[in-house]
């Protein structure tokens, strides 16, 4: 009877993510093709990459300054499948996917999902939350760190446990491939190896060779992309991107590049707080940013502490409590390396759904509380105002027709250098090599029309360059950029 229990878990576990990806697939197939600047710079990355280019004219643009394993992989895929913004998205789904079926298949964090209500209950809170849906949604490379991330701690806790030359191969691999990826899944990775090692502090010594192989792995990827955007000359792009959330290593990246140690502009706002307002001000609005988050951490916490209280902490194998500390930890950790917790707030809410099923498989309120989480996360996932944009859904292409029509209205030609919203990138790129989107500020802008969205941008490319009124495009306004545009840099 057990194990007839097991195997219709398993299923039940398989057949719930099958659906629920099918369901966040249709949404996006019906979504609105707009895109944001994140999403458009990785794209248009991954565009060029697949037609032997390597430059961007998103967001930097010229100079990409990434990691670039997400951007090489969505390189092949537009190359088997085409580019679309269907396209663009749906490998995040995909890899969404994954990291569902992994943790609930392979993952050993004992014991979490060993009920069919556990398995609802994680399934619709993992594809259901506004935190996840965002980044499952969206052309960012969250997804594929937080896939990488998983397998790599799989790995690392079968290596630390079992032991075996195929484990550790597998540690060393996927961290490799979460270092080419992004640095903020190198830092979900560290955080729980760190607990974990504390946790067993007293054997972590005679499993040296654990770390020396993680941070020969790590070495070894970060200096064969630093090698390779270094071939691209983007290495001190990608240098600064990568450590330049401490205002220090800004700085002298800086001073490298100029000769000038005098560094104010782009520093991003938390590099110039101390510790204490690090703490006070971002780690909490990081945190309240993210309700769902809020609400779920309280409930680890209330948890743990009636475990600690009764005596109970011990029937947790390390594994377990490294996830229910982490995900109380993995905010402040993010916040004092300098990364707002909003955006990487993914690293935080999987170990914390974790946490809060490991805790709820030991508990006899397991049977009211998972119906009433699941019940407040769908009705929050479809009142909230927040990325609500990512969940309409528009049958007719009414939104599709209307930019459509307002491109047609700028009367934008292939050849023409043209300055254009974000929003637009899908709808242009493949029919228009010389787009400038707007909010990248280092191109050399030589336009013939450029379309901007207020008095503040009006003011500062009046300042380079000579605009003529044309219309208003809805929201925008479209100039003619008159003069010898050859002549004209935004500086």
């Amino acid at each position: 009877m057990k194990r007839l229990q097991e195997i219709s878990t398993k299923q039940l576990s398989i057949i719930l993510g099958l659906l629920f990806f099918a369901i966040t697939v249709f949404l996006l197939y019906f979504r609105p093709q707009e895109s944001w600047y994140d999403d458009a710079f990785w794209a248009d990355w991954a565009y060029k990459l697949s037609k032997g280019e390597f430059v961007t004219h998103v967001w930097g643009g010229g100079q990409p300054s990434y990691s670039p394993l997400y951007a090489l992989i969505m390189a092949l895929w537009y190359k088997v499948v085409g580019f679309s913004f269907f396209t663009a998205q749906l490998p995040n789904l995909i890899f969404a996917l994954m990291t569902y079926l992994v943790i609930c298949l392979r993952f050993k964090v004992s014991p979490m999902l060993r009920t069919n209500l556990s398995i609802i209950g994680f399934a619709i809170c993992f594809w259901f939350s506004d935190t996840l849906f965002w980044i499952f949604s969206c052309g960012r490379v969250d997804t594929l760190c937080l896939l990488l991330g998983i397998l790599t701690i799989d790995a690392f806790i079968q290596t630390y446990e079992i032991g075996g030359w195929k484990n550790y191969l597998l540690f060393c691999l996927w961290s490799c491939l979460e270092m080419a990826t992004g640095f903020e899944g190198v830092m979900f990775v560290a955080v729980f190896i760190v607990i974990y090692s504390c946790l067993q502090i007293r054997i972590s010594l005679s499993k040296w060779y654990i770390y020396i192989g993680y941070a020969f792995s790590s070495i070894l990827s970060f200096g064969a992309v630093l090698a390779w955007m270094v071939y691209h000359n983007c290495g001190k792009a990608f240098l600064r991107t990568i450590f330049g959330f401490s205002y220090t290593l800004n700085t002298i990246f800086h001073f490298i590049e100029t000769g000038n140690m005098s560094f104010e502009n782009n520093v991003p706002l938390n590099d110039t707080m101390t510790l204490l307002q690090k703490i006070n001000s971002l780690t909490i609005d990081g945190v309240a940013n993210n309700k769902e988050y809020l609400v779920l951490i309280c409930f680890v916490i209330i948890l743990m502490i009636i475990f600690i209280v009764k005596d109970q902490w011990k029937i947790f194998a390390s594994s377990s409590k490294m996830f229910i500390i982490g995900s109380i930890l993995i905010p402040w950790v993010y916040v004092l390396a300098g990364r707002y917790a909003t955006y990487y707030s993914w690293a935080a809410y999987v170990p914390c759904i974790i946490a809060l099923f490991v805790l709820l498989q030991n508990i006899e309120i397991e049977k009211i509380l998972v119906p009433l989480l699941c019940i407040g996360m769908v009705t929050w996932f479809i009142i909230s105002p927040q990325y609500s944009d990512l969940k309409r859904v528009d049958f007719k292409r009414d939104i599709d027709t209307q930019n459509l029509k307002d491109i047609a209205a700028v009367q934008i030609n292939p050849n023409e250098a043209t300055y254009i919203p974000y929003k637009w990138y899908y709808y242009l790129a493949t029919s228009n090599n010389n787009l400038y989107f707007q909010g990248s500020s280092k191109y050399p802008k030589i336009m013939t029309k450029m379309i901007l969205r207020d008095e503040q941008e009006i003011t500062e490319w009046g300042k380079v360059l000579e605009l003529e009124y044309v219309c208003d495009i809805r929201q925008y306004k479209l100039y003619k950029v008159l003069g010898d545009r050859e002549q004209h840099f935004l500086k």
